[in-house]
């Protein structure tokens, strides 16, 4: 393993205990504000061209902009943080997603909606990169997983405490649109606040092609494509497989709640796990019991009792790809390489998000409503192949106790 230092530099100097945690503080606040302002726009724009009635396919058409821009984007980010300093970079896209907002009120046509989302989509991947890159160049080996399962657990907050935010500033009129605009613009304070001159510095080429972090570090980098569409096909499918399967609409909403509730609660242990085990036994066990609990679903949907566990455990254990797989990257990779593999990480979570839901939609059209459970189970299925592999003939890394 290369000396970090001789990779990146945090500033002019090694960060003091203090200013490591200035540094933290400042990402992860920045990353949750913007997960706020998400949790609020992407509901707000679904309703907003439901209510112009726009067809579904235009819908869905709008919704998968922001994943263009991310396989547009992320090849390019590592070069940008070598021209151009992170903080700089971070609040462009804030500003860039701030003005967004206001510009889908302005221009309140859905083919002008397009380019504005790919924009938005833009700035929101260049924020996820390099705050991930961020916070995994902070971490050592002893905190790694802990850190970047604190990360996730604050984003995740964030996001889920914006359909409230949406609840108390209506969907009418400009104020949700200025009031998320805002919001995002506020992500900008804790960077100037407490960031200045601690973020990372990428002075050097990766040692190797963006691509090839996806043969390199297959169990990592596959995680994050799991994870995409295991996530994307839940909060978009599962409300309907629940109505499908005998549950009001209402309860069949509800349950989003509980798999949020897992991938809230489970990060950080899972975190901690992963900083004490080798990390490739614990995404290991992570796909083993999505597998199980995916395939536990149908056995256990007419019970909302029995339901709601299995729900929980599974959505709090299958974030654990995203967290562990992240987690990963940093114990391999320093530098530029990090910054690489974090984005090569960031598009095959966009991968995953994009071929999910067509994927899981027509399972449901061959076998209704548990075809979205085949999918789900069979993506896990073969994750567990990949990281088993992985696993038994990789070389173990055990981070220090």
């Amino acid at each position: 393993m290369q000396d970090p230092t001789a990779l990146t530099m945090l500033a002019d100097a090694p960060l003091s205990p203090a200013e490591r945690r200035r540094s933290l503080v400042a990402v992860i606040a920045c990353i949750s504000v913007v997960g706020m302002g998400l949790g609020v726009s992407i509901p707000l724009l679904a309703l907003l061209m439901e209510r112009q009635g726009v067809p579904a396919s235009i819908i869905g058409l709008n919704t998968a902009m922001p994943a263009l821009a991310t396989f547009l984007l992320t090849p390019f980010i590592p070069a940008l943080l070598r021209r151009v300093p992170a903080i700089t970079f971070l609040m462009v896209c804030i500003l860039v997603s701030a003005v967004a907002m206001p510009a889908y009120y302005i221009f309140p046509n859905v083919w002008l909606w397009f380019p504005i989302r790919f924009a938005n989509g833009l700035a929101l991947t260049g924020l996820f990169v390099v705050s991930e890159f961020w916070v995994n160049t902070l971490a050592d080996e002893k905190n790694r997983g802990r850190l970047i399962g604190i990360y996730g657990t604050v984003l995740s907050c964030g996001f889920a405490s914006g359909p409230v935010l949406l609840f108390l500033v209506g969907t009418q009129g400009l104020l949700p649109f200025a009031t998320i605009g805002a919001l995002i613009l506020a992500a900008g304070v804790p960077l100037i606040l407490f960031g200045r001159g601690l973020a990372p510095r990428v002075t050097e080429r990766p040692t190797r092609s963006f691509v090839s972090f996806l043969v390199v570090a297959p169990a990592a980098t596959l995680a994050g494509l799991v994870y995409g569409a295991t996530e994307t096909n839940i909060f978009n499918l599962l409300p309907v497989y629940g109505v499908r399967t005998g549950m009001t609409e209402q309860t069949a909403a509800f349950v989003l709640s509980i798999f949020a509730a897992g991938n809230i609660f489970c990060q950080i242990p899972i975190g901690i796990w992963a900083d004490r085990a080798d990390r490739r036994m614990v995404l290991l066990v992570c796909a083993l019991v999505g597998l199980l609990g995916a395939s536990a679903i149908p056995l256990v949907a007419h019970n909302l009792w029995l339901f709601a566990p299995v729900l929980f455990v599974f959505g709090g254990v299958v974030v654990g790809l995203y967290t562990v797989g992240l987690t990963l990257l940093g114990q391999r990779f320093r530098g530029a390489d990090l910054a690489s593999a974090n984005a090569a990480f960031v598009l095959m979570y966009s991968t995953g998000a994009l071929i999910g839901p067509p994927m899981a939609g027509i399972g449901m059209d061959l076998w209704d409503p548990h075809g979205l459970i085949v999918v789900m189970a069979g993506l896990c299925g073969l994750y567990l192949a990949v990281a088993g592999w992985r696993y038994f003939t990789a070389p173990r890394d055990r981070p220090p106790a």
